[in-house]
């Protein structure tokens, strides 16, 4: 592992396995700074994109490769219950919504590191006591196995009831640059959240059969050339870490990413909302990578009839994401 220390705050580290592929982080929002994998060519691809400058993640735009929380995804209106005691959080999202923790959300947070072996790394950092309705106690893991898998362990303990939801928000394109459209997506989802015309979930839980966000079956990314389509909630049915949840393949570099999660379900954004956004060797914009967050659903807190999200000091918060690299 190679750890470079910018100063007594801010260090990147590099963790490369024996097949060459390398893992970047920064403990700048606990964030991925970077994945490289060789292709079918054994060229060296990036297909993970992030910044060797501090201030790329210090003042976080897009959310690239940062750790996400402490609930991540969108509360309507900013607002929900605990016990029939309401709380009201920043509005980040058209002035409306809160949205991946909000303007204190942990994305750009300094945590403190540990290092583990030459393989793993652990981020820890104490959200304290504010929007939110608790001191939380956040660890995030991370492991790169000499099998290309990426392990990210999740824990939170918090003192009092509160909502969590954290994840990772990587942005991937398996041919390093360009539009995704030739990516290949299979997503083991039978069921999907609709969303309003501002992002947020309607409350429905509809079938993905004989729609366009049936990914059952692989198909490729061409039908978002045009429009908008996806930026929206798969469900799992369970949470079983050995059952792969979602791939992506690009033929041009033969560079296969597979996701595996004990989390109940996985948004998936085709980045419809990058613009000229400057990352390391490129330049991103729209439809020039996507996200696999995997999450609990998005609004919990504000229906009744989704899977609940609050943690206390009885009930921890620990879940598991793996991605995986092949050829």
């Amino acid at each position: 592992m190679i750890i470079d220390k910018l100063n007594d705050k801010y260090f990147f580290f590099e963790i490369k396995n024996k097949n060459n592929m390398i893992l970047k982080l920064t403990n700048i929002g606990a964030s991925i700074a970077g994945v490289f994998f060789n292709d079918k060519n054994n060229n060296q691809i990036q297909v993970s994109f992030g910044s060797d400058d501090i201030n790329f993640y210090l003042n976080p735009h897009d959310y690239i490769g940062a750790s996400v929380g402490i609930v991540a995804n969108r509360i309507i209106n900013a607002e929900f219950e605990i016990e029939n005691k309401k709380y009201t959080l920043s509005k980040n999202d058209n002035n409306k919504h809160h949205l991946h923790g909000g303007v204190d959300g942990i994305s750009n947070k300094i945590f403190d590191y540990k290092k583990i072996n030459e393989n793993s790394i652990l981020f820890t950092y104490l959200s304290e006591k504010g929007e939110y309705p608790a001191n939380i106690n956040i660890s995030i893991e991370y492991t790169l196995t000499d099998e290309n898998d990426i392990i990210i362990k999740y824990n939170a303990k918090a003192d009092s009831k509160t909502p969590i939801n954290l994840t990772n928000h990587t942005y991937w394109n398996l041919n390093g640059e360009g539009n995704i459209y030739s990516h290949n997506i299979f997503i083991d989802a039978n069921y999907f959240l609709p969303t309003t015309n501002e992002y947020v979930p309607n409350g429905e839980v509809l079938k993905t059969k004989n729609t366009e966000f049936d990914f059952t079956i692989k198909k490729d990314l061409k039908n978002i050339e045009n429009k908008d389509l996806y930026d929206h909630c798969f469900i799992f049915e369970s949470s079983n870490i050995n059952k792969l949840r979602a791939s992506a393949y690009s033929s041009i570099t033969g560079i296969t990413l597979e996701l595996y999660t004990t989390k109940p379900a996985m948004h998936f954004y085709t980045g419809n909302f990058l613009d000229n956004r400057e990352v390391r060797n490129t330049i991103l914009n729209k439809h020039n990578a996507f996200c696999f967050e995997t999450e609990y659903l998005p609004a919990s807190v504000n229906f009744n009839h989704f899977p609940s999200i609050i943690f206390d000091e009885k009930k921890e918060y620990n879940e598991i994401t793996i991605y995986k690299l092949k050829i």
